[in-house]
């Protein structure tokens, strides 16, 4: 079996890591500090 044989290529979509991360550093509590928080955000908020 040659290397190229090997090798196995997935794709991973980004966006969950991306907002994993976002959510795991706290960009949107520091953005939401920041620039307060939305009406419609802070309705949904006490929906959840």
């Amino acid at each position: 079996m040659s290397y190229l044989e090997e090798i196995q290529v997935k794709n991973l979509d980004h966006l969950g890591i991306v907002a994993g991360l976002i959510d795991e550093i706290g960009i949107v509590k520091i953005i939401n500090n920041k620039l307060g928080i939305d009406v419609r955000e802070k309705n949904l908020q006490q929906v959840q």
